[in-house]
């Protein structure tokens, strides 16, 4: 009797186990109302968002500055952004991308350039942003928090041509010693608002391609310093209409309110792109203030709000305030929420719908929660299926594990793996894309083939998850030389590059401990110095990096260990801790007065919250 094909027997092998898994959870509440959840997006998807999926294809002109002139075409008196005192309709926001693009077109921006984006959240960026959009070019936008090395390292490798920096940011860029090539043009009370005062609009906007880079958006990943990850306009067309109609459920009369900054992926894809795929007003703030949150959403009467886990630990300890009763925000969208603030979040603050979802900016997959299941990052339909799948995981080798075949091992329930997505030759939707980044080398270091099969080839996330007996998975914690604290992926690589020419010091490495109370994990720098080395000159050192990136501990060593093949080893840091009462390694821990003494006092203040990191 001839063999069944692998491939036939493996696909049929997932059918009968998905049948079984229906038979046996038919009467289970939570696969009922899993299964509701499905059935009421179903028609929502049908109408709203599969469409993109063909209208957003190689060869079509769409992108999210062609569906603002669309706005502003349809609705132009309508409201579109607000910040402060600052109001634009699609009219205005319109009107000013088209002037600002005619004097990009005066400095020689065209089709395929690259213009670098420096600055906060405004009104006045956004509208900068587009304008080089609607010229073709691709924006590279840079985290306002670098300076330094770090920020000449971004500028230089997004490879632009010109920068449009902020003007309050211009000393910073300035003082980069390998720029002097590069033309800067200042905005927000500057150069570039002088010139648009006096150009006339773009007569016609640049037609693109959907598969071409909309913006440059700087990601870790887990392969070492900072890099531009490539983001066509397809995939942010398509992540406004999933997103808009999907999680927001944006209707007629809602408002999103949205403190997170736009040159990360959450703001400008998810919470931008929203907006404008389904005309709906956006209100801004420069950054986050917990002791403002609730004034503004009263003041804007936002109906809707992008969270990350951290902004809404702070809020639910922040002392109640009268305005929070009775606000009108209805749904929250975001990632990183602990189950324990996550629940308190919901009762103190009266959100009826939490929308917890899993991405990456570069990651060619979301992992969506539309039941409010606490503490998931979504639901997996039919994950038998299902492109992406848990790998198991060697921590302390830092490598996948492999059978006697060479293959990969697939995770069961409850097991914790790294998330792997498997790379077709043709994606379905640009959703499913991975276009890596500038970078070739780096691009190839997050594919890694024969996974599950000869010849497959599938994206590396680069972060641990479980899923349970119900196809919902939960997101544990990232691997590699990435980690995440106060919202930000910090690179491992970058901090140590920075740390490691502190006076006194011969080598670092740099790991992250889990802290009690504390989202994400935090910086630990692991030295090995001389008799000359000082804490205080380490701490001026330390200052060169962004805030979010200076490590909050740091433990002297004898000596870095290394594994056989000289890679320094992090593993036993993260399992060592900083407990000063189970380290005898001299530690300390960063305070407002630089770095002092950890003793077990200030421990204890650490981990009951005296002491904040």
């Amino acid at each position: 009797q001839p063999r069944m094909p692998r491939e036939f027997s493996t696909a049929l092998g997932a059918l009968k186990g998905t049948l079984a898994d229906v038979v046996r959870r038919r009467n289970d509440p939570l696969f009922r109302e899993t299964l509701r959840s499905a059935l009421h997006t179903v028609p929502i998807a049908a109408t709203k968002t599969l469409p993109w999926l063909v209208r957003a294809r190689e060869g079509r002109d769409e992108s999210i500055e062609r569906m603002i002139a669309e706005n502003a075409r349809v609705d132009p008196d309508a409201l579109a952004l607000e910040m402060g005192d600052e109001q634009l309709t699609w009219g205005d926001v319109d009107e000013r991308v088209s002037r600002i693009a005619a004097v990009l077109a005066d400095h020689g921006v065209g089709p395929g350039d690259v213009v670098v984006l420096l600055g906060d959240n405004s009104p006045s960026y956004l509208c900068v942003l587009f304008g080089i959009s609607r010229l073709g070019a691709t924006a590279s936008l840079i985290n306002s928090h670098l300076e330094g090395s770090p920020l000449e390292h971004a500028i230089v490798s997004s490879r632009g041509r010109l920068a449009l920096v902020q003007t309050e940011f211009l000393p910073r860029v300035r003082a980069l010693d390998r720029l002097s090539t590069l033309r800067v043009v200042s905005f927000e009370l500057g150069e570039l608002e002088d010139r648009v005062a006096k150009a006339s609009a773009l007569r016609a906007r640049v037609r693109v391609d959907a598969s071409s880079d909309f913006v440059y958006i700087f990601t870790s990943g887990t392969t070492g310093l900072p890099k531009p990850c490539r983001v066509t306009h397809a995939r942010a067309v398509l992540a406004g209409a999933a997103f808009g109609p999907l999680l927001f459920e944006f209707q007629p009369g809602d408002k999103l309110y949205s403190v997170l900054p736009l040159y990360h992926s959450s703001a400008l894809l998810i919470g931008v792109g929203s907006c404008v795929m389904t005309r709906t007003p956006l209100a801004l703030r420069r950054t986050f203030s917990a002791k403002a949150f609730w004034s503004d959403v009263q003041r804007y009467r936002a109906t809707a709000m992008l969270y990350i886990g951290e902004l809404c630990r702070y809020l639910i300890n922040s002392p109640p305030t009268e305005l929070e009763k009775n606000n009108p925000l209805r749904v929250a969208v975001g990632n990183g929420l602990r189950a324990d603030v996550w629940t308190e979040f919901a009762r103190r603050f009266q959100i009826a719908s939490i929308r917890e979802f899993y991405s990456a900016t570069e990651a060619p997959g979301i992992i969506a929660n539309l039941t409010g299941k606490v503490g998931s990052v979504g639901h997996v339909p039919f994950r038998r299926f299902s492109a992406m799948k848990l790998a198991r995981y060697d921590i302390e080798g830092d490598e996948l594990l492999r059978d006697e075949r060479g293959l990969c091992i697939e995770c069961g329930p409850g097991e914790v793996g790294e998330l792997v997505i498997e790379l077709r030759d043709a994606p379905r939707s640009a959703l499913g894309d991975f276009k890596g980044y500038t970078d070739n080398a780096a691009t190839q270091k997050k594919i890694s083939s024969n996974v599950f099969a000869q010849g497959d080839r599938h994206f590396r996330s680069g972060d641990l998850m479980r899923f349970d007996e119900n196809d919902y998975f939960y997101f544990v914690d990232r691997i590699g030389d990435t980690f995440r604290w106060k919202g930000e992926n910090v690179s491992t690589a970058e901090v140590a590059e920075v740390i490691s020419v502190a006076p006194g010091v011969l080598g670092a490495t740099v790991s992250s401990v889990p802290v009690a109370g504390m989202e994400g994990q935090a910086g630990l720098a692991a030295l090995e110095v001389a008799d000359s080395f000082e804490i205080a000159a380490f701490w001026r050192a330390a200052q060169g990096l962004p805030s979010y990136a200076q490590p909050r501990f740091v433990r002297l060593l004898p000596r870095l260990s290394t594994t056989g093949t000289f890679k320094l080893q992090k593993a036993q840091l993260r399992i060592d801790g900083v407990d000063p009462n189970r380290v005898s390694d001299p530690l300390f821990v960063l305070t407002d007065d630089g770095y002092l003494p950890l003793t077990p006092e200030r421990w204890s203040d650490v981990v009951e919250g005296r002491l904040r990191l």
